[in-house]
């Protein structure tokens, strides 16, 4: 049984947002894909980037990202049907996240791979807050009766990390016409990944349904 909806307008007054994202076809299938005890706590839109053997965009055009109390939720429409990334509480072991030239990236560590979100620097702020009490407690993270780490050792460089950076050469700092450049060739790439994803998977619709219609024709007398 799907939401009530008046529910969820009471959840998006409650973090500050309005009835704008009914516009969205993929928010239009959030009432079937709640929990009845699950509460929405920030939501955005961006890109969702998959890290396996090799990096894979789930695609170029924007995802609905949902954290609430259980989950972050990915969702896209698609022709075909809708896709749906999920990632509940205890899966994420780290958030990283830093500001790009256009946008903001969300780097999310989970045991078994790397997700990476894009969204608009506006939203980043109140939605990293959204994602902060996915996170499992820190003392969930060290295995039991191992001593704690230093903060080198957490991945946050500590003063001997810094102290043995002293020696390096200075590096060499890309300006931001570079950046922009690079920015940019990442975003054409992504594009043609997305269009040829698409055309790969339009041929392999096509081919599965005259697979079908072929399985299906009638048999003829010389065939019997």
């Amino acid at each position: 049984m799907p939401v009530d909806r008046g529910a969820i307008d009471a959840q998006l007054k409650d973090i500050g947002e309005g009835e704008r994202w009914w516009e969205h076809r993929e928010f239009r299938d959030l009432p079937y894909v709640l929990n009845p005890d699950e509460k929405i706590q920030g939501l955005t839109s961006g890109k969702l980037v998959v890290s396996r053997l090799r990096p894979r965009v789930l695609p170029h055009s924007p995802w609905l990202l949902v954290a609430t109390n259980q989950r972050l939720l990915c969702l896209k429409q698609e022709r075909f049907g809708r896709k749906q990334v999920e990632l509940r509480v205890g899966q994420i072991t780290g958030i990283l996240h830093a500001s790009r030239l256009r946008s903001y990236q969300i780097t999310l560590e989970t045991p078994q791979r790397r997700y990476r979100i894009r969204i608009p620097k506006a939203d980043a702020f109140r939605f990293i807050g959204a994602l902060a009490p996915l996170m499992p407690p820190p003392a969930a993270q060290l295995p039991a009766g191992a001593p704690p780490q230093l903060p080198h050792q957490a991945g946050i460089p500590g003063l001997l990390g810094l102290v043995s950076r002293t020696s390096l050469p200075a590096p060499e700092y890309a300006t931001a016409a570079d950046l922009a450049r690079v920015d940019g060739a990442v975003e054409r790439l992504e594009n043609e990944v997305e269009r040829l994803r698409q055309q790969v998977e339009f041929m392999e619709k096509l081919l599965q349904d005259r697979g079908e219609s072929v399985a299906f024709l009638p048999r003829s007398p010389a065939d019997s």
